[in-house]
C-alpha cells in the first residue's frame, strides 16, 4: 500500500535530504526510508501550468496507478518518501509514456540506493 506525505516537516526533510532525478516531463525527489519509516509514501506536485483541475487529477491518477503497478508487479521500488513533480509537457502524454518515465526514474534511484 502506498502512503501519502502530509506534513510540512516531511516535505522539508525531503527537500533538504532527498535526491532528485529528472526524466522527460517528470521529476522525482526521493529520500530513503530510515529505521522508523513504515514503507513507501508519495506526494504529487502538479501545478496549474499543466492544465485545469480535470487534467491535473487525471495525471495524478495515472501516476498513482503506474506506481501501484510497479509495486504489485514485484519491481523493486525502494522504500522511502517520494515527491513526484509534473511539468506542463505531461499534459499531452499517454499513460504508457508517463509509466515508462516513472519506471526509468525508479530504476535509476534503486541503482543509486544499492
Amino acid at each position: 500500500m502506498i502512503g501519502r506525505l502530509h506534513y510540512k516537516r516531511d516535505f522539508n526533510d525531503l527537500r533538504l535530504n532527498g535526491k532528485t532525478v529528472k526524466r522527460g516531463c517528470l521529476s522525482v525527489v526521493f529520500k530513503p526510508a530510515d529505521n522508523f519509516s513504515v514503507g513507501i509514501r508519495v506526494a504529487f506536485a502538479v501545478g496549474r501550468s499543466v492544465g485545469g483541475a480535470v487534467v491535473r487529477n487525471r495525471i495524478k491518477r495515472r501516476l498513482r496507478e503506474a506506481f501501484s503497478k510497479m509495486i504489485t508487479n514485484n519491481k523493486l521500488v525502494p522504500k522511502g518518501d517520494y515527491l513526484i513533480r509534473v511539468f506542463p509537457a505531461a499534459k499531452n502524454k499517454s499513460f504508457v509514456c508517463l509509466e515508462n518515465n516513472l519506471e526509468k526514474i525508479i530504476e535509476s534511484l534503486r541503482k543509486d540506493n544499492d
